[in-house]
């Protein structure tokens, strides 16, 4: 799985969780969802800076070439 595709995983699984959470009234498994929310969230941060990360490097990777064939 790259990286793109699990960053629309976690998100998918932090908006469902979301919704779940507001559908139910039981406070143990509205506690325990939003605990599953909370470590999914810290994965999606992770997950998005190793992204932006990878689109930083594919950009310069680009402007390199574009300058490389250009001389």
């Amino acid at each position: 799985m790259d990286t793109q595709d699990r960053y629309d995983e976690l998100d998918n699984i932090v908006r469902t969780l979301d919704i779940l959470a507001d559908d139910i009234n039981d406070k143990y498994y509205i506690d325990l969802i939003n605990d599953i929310k909370f470590e999914a969230e810290n994965e999606l941060e992770e997950v998005a800076e190793k992204l932006e990360e990878e689109q930083r490097r594919e950009e310069r990777q680009q402007e390199y070439n574009y300058w490389k064939e250009a001389i």
